[in-house]
């Protein structure tokens, strides 16, 4: 009867305790966090490094992964002998934006990093962070990619436009710049640009002069996210009318102005019949784009505020500053309407910044500025009243818009690398591969000690079973039927000791999953 016991229920105790123990090595859902580094960007006025990386908080439930807000979320990072925090709430993208200062602190320094959660007893992510992107400048030049594309572009004037910020951001005024590229012996000033906006753009103003450099500003808004303008230079008529907003160069009436003229196609005293020059094209357009409201140049050392403006109802905005060298700032932003005015928008604080070039980026995703695709935006700015860093600029007057806003609007943002700085996920995960290894060993354990078991009890039931056949052919009274015997291979003591191997696997499991 024992015996019976044994054969059905050791196969069941072992399978039992191989089940649990693939459930222990399961595993369980795990918070975990991901530090995205960036280049580090200028110093703050103090002279401290500011570092500004973005934090990605998660669940994995058994390799599945969901972002999701955390509250109580503290980032404490060591360096050379200093020490930061930062404390805050990741959003409901599970992106929370990391700014500290840091005294000392260069690219590639040993940085210690640990990222916890309030009633967590294991960091979210803990251990070195990982420098991936060199340090230096970013290029500051000017080339003709920044100019938009033209389908047709002629006449002794040549004409190029660009859009400042790359695109026009849709329902909102930008800035369109036109150069003009004047034969020798023509002044730009000579010229009047007239602006010819196809159906869904709009302008504040169809004619401009250009500046003594050539450039001449036009205000554009996109009403439609496929759309084009033609622009048109012509001549300012001597002796009679001029156009609006021209102004006759000195030297209009010079030889060389007149066989100008002529090559234009006017008359002394008469207004321009022909072009000198003549640019048509698609000017590209930022669908869902932010508005970036704020000035050209803002004041040094000093905070400043910049109202991004949503052209449709959003949650939140991801806004960051960015220099030559890297990230400055960055904010991740609830967006909201205001009293008096429906518009939702949000306000990006910038703290006080050192002079040279920066962009602000803004993006509704929260890594869209790596790439500056889609609805990513981007406006270059000028903090100071100089070009510190510039030297090859320095003749431009930032207090004069016709000098430094072409030079801005050429200035455009490719994209601004990050890389994974701190990855928390295989230190969480690796207390359920250990539970994992320990609960497959546990299950395969029983399962042998199971199959010896069985194989034992098995081997003795065949030998009783031979032993009374042979009992069966015999006289009780025949000498020979002494000697035939049968016991279990191994004893009884193998058999105790098989039982107690699989009540102890199966106790095992039992308390490592209770645990």
């Amino acid at each position: 009867m024992k015996r019976t016991i044994l054969k059905i229920g050791a196969p069941i105790v072992a399978i039992l305790t191989l089940m649990i123990g693939l459930r222990i090595g399961a595993g369980e859902a795990v918070h975990a966090a991901v530090l995205f580094g960036a280049p580090l960007g200028r110093p703050a006025p103090n002279g401290n490094t500011r570092l500004a990386w973005q934090l990605l908080t998660f669940l994995d439930d058994r390799g599945v992964k969901e972002t999701i807000p955390m509250k109580g979320i503290e980032v404490v990072a060591r360096s050379k002998g200093h020490e930061a925090r930062w404390k805050g709430a990741s959003n409901a993208d599970g992106i929370a934006e990391v700014s500290f200062e840091m005294e000392g602190l260069a690219f590639g320094d040993p940085l210690d990093l640990e990222v916890r959660l309030e009633n967590e007893k294991a960091p979210l992510a803990a251990g070195r962070a990982t420098w991936a992107v060199p340090s230096g400048e970013r290029s500051t030049s000017s080339t003709n990619t920044a100019a938009a594309r033209p389908t047709v572009r002629n006449g002794i004037v040549g004409l190029d436009v660009v859009v400042e910020g790359g695109r026009l951001i849709a329902g909102f005024p930008t800035s369109v710049w036109v150069r003009t590229t004047t034969p020798a012996g023509m002044a730009a000033s000579s010229l009047v640009l007239e602006a010819e906006p196809e159906p869904g753009l709009l302008t504040a103003s169809d004619k401009a002069t250009p500046c003594a450099s050539g450039w001449a500003e036009f205000a554009m808004t996109a009403q439609a996210h496929v759309t084009g303008s033609g622009f048109t230079a012509r001549r300012v008529a001597t002796g009679g009318a001029t156009s609006t907003g021209a102004t006759a160069d000195a030297g209009a009436g010079s030889e060389a102005d007149a066989g100008a003229r002529t090559d234009a196609g006017t008359d002394a005293g008469a207004a321009p019949k022909h072009p000198a020059g003549r640019w048509f094209g698609a000017l590209p357009v930022a669908a869902g784009a932010f508005f970036i409201s704020t000035p050209r140049t803002i004041e040094d050392q000093k905070a400043a505020t910049v109202v991004l403006i949503a052209p449709n109802p959003r949650d939140v905005v991801y806004a960051e500053l960015d220099d030559t060298r890297g990230r400055v700032a960055a904010a991740a932003l609830t967006v909201a309407t205001e009293a008096g005015d429906p518009t939702p928008r949000a306000r990006f604080e910038l703290p006080p910044l050192v002079p040279g070039l920066y962009w602000l980026v803004v993006s509704g995703e929260p890594r869209g500025a790596e790439h500056m695709a889609g609805a990513a935006v981007s406006k270059a700015i000028l903090v100071g009243d100089g070009t510190a860093g510039l030297a090859a600029d320095s003749a431009i007057n930032v207090h004069d818009a016709c000098s430094v806003g072409p030079w801005l609007a050429q200035r455009q943002a490719a994209g601004f690398p990050r890389w994974v700085a701190l990855d928390g996920l295989p230190a969480r995960s690796a207390e359920n591969r250990f539970r994992h290894t320990v609960g497959l060993l546990i299950g395969v354990l029983s399962l042998l000690a199971a199959g010896i078991l069985e194989t034992l009890l098995l081997v003795a039931a065949s030998r009783e079973a031979r032993v009374s056949f042979q009992l069966a052919e015999l006289d009780e009274d025949d000498p020979s039927a002494q000697k035939v015997t049968a016991s279990p291979p191994g004893g009884g003591v193998v058999m105790a000791v098989l039982v107690a191997v699989l009540g102890l696997a199966l106790l095992a499991v039992l308390l490592i999953a209770k645990g």
